[in-house]
C-alpha cells in the first residue's frame, strides 16, 4: 500500500475517534441524543476529508499534477477502508466499555411510547447486530458508505488529466 494513503487513512481514523471521544463526554451529556448525532455525522465527514486531501497530495506532489478517476478513486478507498478499520474497532471497544451507559443515556431521553418500540426493534434484531461486534460492523458500513460518496465526489472534482505540452 502506498506511504501516502496510510498515512491519510490513519489521520483519518485517529481524527475519527478523537472527534468520537469529545462528542461522547462532552456533547452527548450536555447538549443531548439530537445535538450528538448531528456532531456524530460531522465528525465523519470531517475526518472523511482526508479523501481529497489525500487525492490532491497525489496528484500535486506525486504525479506531476496529474490523477485519473479511477487512480483518485482507488486513493480514496484505500484512505476510507483504513479510517472505516480503525472505526471498527474503536467502536468494539468503546461498546465493550461503555455500551450499559450508552443505553442508559438513550434510554433516558425517550418517551415510554417510544422506550418500547425501540425496545420491540431491538427484540427482533439478531442478537449479533446489538452486541459490540455488531455495533462496530455498523459503524465500518456506515463511514465506509459516506466514504465512497466523498471518494467519488473527489475523483470526479480532482481529476485532470495529462496536460498537453507545448510545441
Amino acid at each position: 500500500m502506498k506511504n501516502f494513503v496510510l498515512r491519510y487513512g490513519i489521520v483519518a481514523g485517529c481524527l475519527s475517534v478523537t472527534l468520537a471521544l469529545i462528542n461522547w463526554f462532552f456533547v452527548a451529556r450536555t447538549l443531548g441524543k439530537n445535538a450528538s448525532e448531528v456532531v456524530g455525522y460531522l465528525s465523519v465527514v470531517v475526518a472523511l476529508l482526508c479523501v481529497p486531501l489525500g487525492i490532491k497530495y497525489f496528484r500535486d506532489k506525486l504525479n506531476k499534477g496529474v490523477v485519473t478517476f479511477g487512480q483518485g478513486f482507488n486513493i480514496g478507498i484505500g484512505i476510507t477502508l483504513i479510517n472505516a478499520t480503525i472505526m471498527f474497532f474503536y467502536s468494539v471497544l468503546f461498546f465493550v466499555i461503555e455500551g450499559e451507559n450508552m443505553q442508559a443515556w438513550r434510554e433516558r431521553e425517550m418517551s415510554p411510547v417510544e422506550l418500547e418500540e425501540v425496545m420491540a426493534q431491538l427484540s427482533a434484531m439478531p442478537e449479533f447486530m446489538t452486541g459490540p461486534w455488531g455495533q462496530g460492523l455498523v459503524i465500518f458500513l456506515m463511514i465506509l458508505l459516506v466514504g465512497l460518496i466523498i471518494d467519488l465526489i473527489s475523483s470526479l472534482l480532482l481529476k485532470r488529466a495529462v496536460l498537453p505540452t507545448p510545441r
